[in-house]
């Protein structure tokens, strides 16, 4: 009865220990995506100089801020503050000011300074879908 007991207790644990590691690897991978995308990203590359450039930043904690432009002469923008959260490699942004809306893309990246939001193709879903350029220093 003791071995049966101890074997059973080894068993539990190893089970227990195994589906542990397996997620915090992927809430490990959560935080690299979610690292990587903190900061400022542009919606044209800043090193061509646009005059307006609209953007999203990125802070932590899950709070993002929407800039852009009121298309009249001068810099005027306005921001939208809002939050982002991601399941996997998908970014749900919700800005809640006036009415909510609502995005929803899969972020790739292509490499440090540039991402790649794509849509997911589901009906009742918007994206910012585009490529988005990181001003580097």
């Amino acid at each position: 009865m003791k071995t049966f007991l101890k074997l059973s207790l080894t068993l539990v644990l190893f089970v227990f220990a195994t589906s542990c590691s397996s997620e915090d690897s992927n809430s490990s991978d959560l935080n690299e995506i979610e690292t990587q995308l903190l900061g400022t990203w542009y919606f044209e590359n800043p090193s061509t100089n646009p005059s307006n450039n609209n953007s999203f930043t990125f802070a932590s904690q899950g709070k993002v801020t929407y800039s852009y432009w009121d298309g009249k002469s001068g810099d005027n923008y306005y921001d939208e503050t809002g939050t982002f959260s991601f399941n996997g490699d998908v970014m749900t942004m919700i800005f809640p000011e006036g009415v909510s809306l609502v995005f929803v893309q899969k972020v790739v990246f292509i490499n440090d300074n540039v991402v790649e939001f794509e849509e997911k193709g589901v009906s009742n879903e918007n994206a910012y879908d585009g490529v988005y350029y990181k001003m580097v220093l």
